[in-house]
């Protein structure tokens, strides 16, 4: 960790024991609240959620960031309340594309695009870049695997006259265990979900255990879908990834015939975890435009928009060139 101002450098282990050498002087050190998890403590209660009255979106931060902007409709926020220890996250991927990287980004990906409007890159939109931690929850899912069937191949070939088949059957069982970790679903109902979905994946391993400094200079959202709801999409998902890694020993036979296919899921552990993702929005034509970012890998997604003003300007300039050269064309050959 670095200060912006001053250069100094901290270790996460330096800033952890300053935030806690504080909270002993101010006499905090106490027990969370029933709502949260045992053997916390009341660490994020200097946490604040600032809440956009236009969109409804809450913004997770720390008490002393303002915040000028939503970064989903553009209007004004209000602090409203402070964060409780339930909402403290396990896990955290941290930021690895900088604020200078993620604009780079952005700006190579919008001049992809010929008719984007003028102001599209100016230094006004480009400051609307926010570096957003999004909440998801993510899962370690254990599959107990019980096949039994059997598979057959058919040959048939002609020698001379005579034509031969060939018919060969196998027993199939296939029984183990596999692991499936870090499945993860965004936790969040606000947030576009395909455009999330759009910058994935992340390198889960690169997770780390929580810490107040990785929210230094970002915004991080709160969770409004609880761990209960998004328990079935992992499951089918972990389920698809044992059926597929299972179908893959079995191989290709001309006929499958399976007479007990039973995966059995036990969840390893879940964690609530805050993954990166640089968002910034645009306002065009009564329309908002989202992109995002991946803070890990710097992918990009998000739908560019046309200025149709330089988009028909071009098309009559290059009509009109067109039209002078059949006319110049016309006339050499007369």
């Amino acid at each position: 960790m670095r200060c912006d101002f001053c250069l100094t450098e901290f270790t996460i282990a330096e800033l952890e024991a300053y935030n806690q050498k504080l909270e002993a002087e101010a006499g905090q050190a106490k027990a969370e609240k029933t709502d949260a998890r045992p053997g916390e403590t009341d660490a994020a209660s200097h946490l604040v959620s600032y809440h956009c009255d236009s969109c409804g979106a809450e913004v997770v931060t720390e008490e002393t960031t303002s915040a000028t902007f939503c970064y989903y409709c553009h209007n004004p926020v209000l602090v409203t309340s402070r964060l409780t220890g339930s909402y403290r996250p396990h896990k955290v991927i941290p930021f690895s594309v900088d604020r200078e990287k993620a604009l780079d980004i952005f700006t190579t990906y919008a001049r992809s695009k010929k008719f984007v409007p003028k102001d599209f890159t100016s230094a006004s939109q480009l400051e609307k870049m926010t570096g957003i931690y999004l909440p998801h929850w993510m899962a370690d899912y254990q599959a107990s695997i019980d096949y039994a069937g059997t598979a057959s191949n058919l040959r048939v070939w002609s020698s001379g006259n005579t034509e031969y088949t060939e018919h060969k059957e196998f027993v199939l069982e296939r029984k183990g265990i596999v692991d499936v970790s870090h499945v993860h679903e965004v936790a969040i109902r606000k947030i576009d979900r395909q455009l999330i979905d759009s910058i994935t994946p992340y390198d889960e391993t690169a997770a780390v255990d929580f810490s107040l400094a990785y929210l230094s200079g970002f915004f991080a959202e709160k969770y409004d879908i609880q761990q209960p709801e998004v328990q079935p999409v992992i499951e089918n998902r972990v389920r698809q990834y044992a059926e597929t890694l299972v179908q893959d020993t079995i191989g290709t036979y001309n006929q499958v015939n399976l007479t007990r296919k039973d995966i059995g899921l036990a969840a390893q552990a879940w964690h609530y975890t805050l993954l990166p993702a640089w968002i910034m929005t645009y306002f065009y034509r009564g329309k908002t435009f989202m992109y995002a970012i991946n803070g890990q890998t710097g992918k990009i997604h998000g739908e560019l928009p046309v200025d149709q003003k330089k988009l028909s300007l071009t098309s009559l300039l290059i009509g009109a060139a067109v039209l002078a050269a059949l006319i110049l064309g016309g006339l050499f050959l007369w």
